[in-house]
Parts: structure tokens; C-alpha cells; sequence
């Protein structure tokens, strides 16, 4: 049995879910009932599965890709080594409504999410080329070019609030089809939101590459790579959070 004390986010998912047995789950129930720690992670999960469901309900009524279906069905759950996004507790969520509560584990290489990925690490490196670069000192002077946001990415977005989780916007990029969005933490750590128009595909990913934790996801209307040097925990509450946001 897995020691209570040190539970892995999978673990802690898969006791929020109801997939374990009942002497287990009832430990881990009294171990969180003493632990206020552990109560609070919980807490903190639950909370978070909550908000991506109906951060994602949208999608959850489209249908299924023929691509993904085909990959669900196909896919063996397997415990990852590291870490993969299990769709109900992550950013795609709704595809495990659509699924009908199917568990998947989804271990993909970083290179499936394409050039959107090298175009926002390129930017994110260096901003010079940006057509227009402007320094906004809070989130309504940067919601100001809210207009022009949108005619560059061809959808009716807005410029994410991330002031709950640290992040205050510092800086907006344009280019001539894609947008920035910089942000900096109380130690001034950049996060970067790069958007740019979807090609129409649907696509969820997570991983790090050379040490920047890297979130893109894709529906029907936009392509967003989200950058930053941080856990995988604190990269998912970001990511929900600024789906949200660009919805507002």
C-alpha cells in the first residue's frame, strides 16, 4: 500500500475519484482528518476538478476526434513515470465526460504539439521582432489592447487575470499572427501565453524541455502555449486559470 504520507498527485486523484478500495481509501480518509496538510492538498484537487469541469463543459459536448478515439481506445492505462495528464484531473478534462468516465493516461512526446510550441519558445527567447511590444503596469492598461488581441487571433478572447496564483502581466507582444502575454511572480519569474488562430485541431499536452514547464492546448478557435519555470501542479492551476480568463 502506498504510504499516506507521501502521496503521489496520482494517488491523491485516484482517492478523489473513488478509485480505490475501500480499506485504502478509508485510510487515507483518517490519515487527512489528523494531517491538515493532506486535507488541504485534498481540498486543493478537488477544487481544481471542479473548475476544469466547467472550464471545459463546452467541449464536452462536441464530438470526439476520430484521432483521439481511436488513441483512447487503443491506449492501455499505465501508471507514467513521471507524469502524464489524467483527463479528470487536468486540462482535458472534458474528454473524460465525453468518454463516460474512462480513465486515460496520455504519455506523448513534445514534439506531437507541433511548431506552435518552437514559435512560442522562439518569442518567449526574444521579443525584439514583436510589430508592436508594450510594458502595461496592471491588468486593465493591458486590457486596453484588448481589441487588437482579438483581431490577431481571430477570436474573442481577453486578457487573462493571473494576480490568484502570483502572476501580475508586465508586458503585451504582437506579431503579425500571434500574440504575448508576459507575466512575472513576486521573484519576478516570467510566465509567458502565447495565441495565435487554431488550425481546427483539438490537442492538450504538458511537459518540460530544457528546464521550462510548457502547457499547449488547442480547440476550435485558438492555439495557446503557456511557459514558465514551475511544477506540473502549479503549470495545471495556470493553465485552468487562464482558459477561464481568455473566456471572460
Amino acid at each position: 500500500m502506498t504510504n499516506v504520507v507521501n502521496l503521489s498527485d496520482l494517488d491523491v486523484h485516484a482517492f478523489i475519484d473513488g478509485e480505490l478500495d475501500g480499506a485504502r481509501a478509508r485510510k487515507i480518509e483518517d490519515t487527512a482528518s489528523l494531517d491538515p496538510g493532506l486535507a488541504a492538498r485534498i481540498a486543493a484537487y478537488r477544487s481544481d476538478k471542479a473548475l476544469l469541469k466547467r472550464a471545459y463543459s463546452r467541449l464536452a459536448e462536441q464530438p470526439l476526434a476520430p484521432e483521439w478515439e481511436k488513441l483512447v481506445r487503443g491506449h492501455v492505462p499505465a501508471r507514467p513515470a513521471k507524469f502524464a495528464w489524467r483527463l479528470a484531473g487536468a486540462i482535458a478534462a472534458a474528454m473524460l465526460v465525453t468518454l463516460g468516465g474512462l480513465n486515460v493516461y496520455m504519455s506523448r512526446s513534445h514534439t506531437s504539439a507541433g511548431d506552435v510550441v518552437q514559435a512560442a519558445l522562439a518569442v518567449r527567447s526574444d521579443d525584439a521582432n514583436a510589430r508592436m511590444s508594450v510594458a502595461v503596469a496592471n491588468l486593465d492598461d493591458a486590457r486596453r489592447y484588448g481589441e487588437r488581441l482579438r483581431q490577431i487571433v481571430k477570436a474573442n478572447v481577453n486578457v487573462p487575470d493571473l494576480e490568484r496564483m502570483g502572476y501580475r502581466i508586465t508586458r503585451l507582444g504582437f506579431y503579425d499572427s500571434a500574440a504575448e502575454i508576459q507575466y512575472r511572480d513576486r521573484q519576478n519569474k516570467l510566465l509567458t501565453l502565447y495565441l495565435r488562430a487554431s488550425d481546427g485541431k483539438t490537442r492538450f499536452d504538458q511537459f518540460e524541455q530544457h528546464g521550462v514547464r510548457i502547457c499547449v492546448w488547442q480547440d476550435d478557435r485558438i492555439s495557446t502555449v503557456m511557459a514558465g519555470t514551475m511544477s506540473a501542479a502549479e503549470m495545471q492551476r495556470l493553465a485552468s486559470l487562464a482558459y477561464l480568463g481568455l473566456a471572460a
